[in-house]
């Protein structure tokens, strides 16, 4: 996936309002922690969000609806970038030595 979905949205959302909780930016923060989000566009995304007027009597799929029915939230959306992974090493080792997956500090006892 390269960017953040109306469906993802939707859910986080839909659990926001189940909960009883406002969509604000803190909010949507504090549930896009793997996103990279600015606190600027956090604060459209929340604005834009809160103009459809969603209610906590509606199901993810008619919240998803909406979403996917604003322009100007699929643009947003499209801008949000997943957090890159760290650097996975695998590696297998056999016989004697060490096995050292990154930078490795020798102390030479002086």
């Amino acid at each position: 996936m390269d960017f953040l979905t109306s469906t993802i949205l939707s859910g986080i959302a839909y659990d926001l309002l189940k909960c009883g909780f406002l969509l604000t930016a803190d909010n949507l923060k504090d549930r896009l922690k793997e996103w990279v989000i600015d606190d600027s566009s956090l604060s459209v995304l929340a604005g834009e969000v809160n103009k459809l007027s969603l209610t906590d009597g509606m199901s993810e799929s008619a919240i998803e609806k909406r979403i996917q029915a604003s322009p100007e939230l699929i643009s947003l959306l499209e801008n949000i970038k997943p957090i890159a992974e760290g650097n996975t090493i695998i590696q297998s080792h056999s016989g004697s030595g060490d096995n050292v997956g990154r930078d490795k500090v020798i102390h030479q006892g002086r």
